[in-house]
């Protein structure tokens, strides 16, 4: 080798491949489900309000539709509730 070629440097703090079984791959898979929970959850929202808003406009079974909605709100934040509160254990 010259001295004009020089191997990479090597960041210490650089993080490690995500290959299974390393932290970083369970905390990315984590951060993962936390994002699509949280978008469902935004959703199923929007979904609620808008068919609301439809009923007062007196859109017909709005309020039936609003009422799915509310209820797979309700699943979707206890369900995204037990993940963030399963994400805090320990990995084994």
């Amino acid at each position: 080798m010259t001295t004009t070629q020089r191997e990479p440097h090597q960041d210490p703090t650089a993080l490690a491949p995500l290959e299974p079984g390393t932290s970083q791959r369970v905390g990315a898979r984590r951060r993962v489900w936390d994002i699509a929970w949280t978008a469902t959850c935004v959703l199923l929202a929007l979904w609620a309000v808008l068919w609301t808003v439809g009923a007062v406009r007196g859109a017909a079974y709005a309020w039936w539709w609003s009422g799915c909605g509310a209820v797979l709100l309700v699943i979707a934040l206890w369900a995204r509730q037990s993940m963030r509160r399963n994400a805090l254990r320990p990995v084994r």
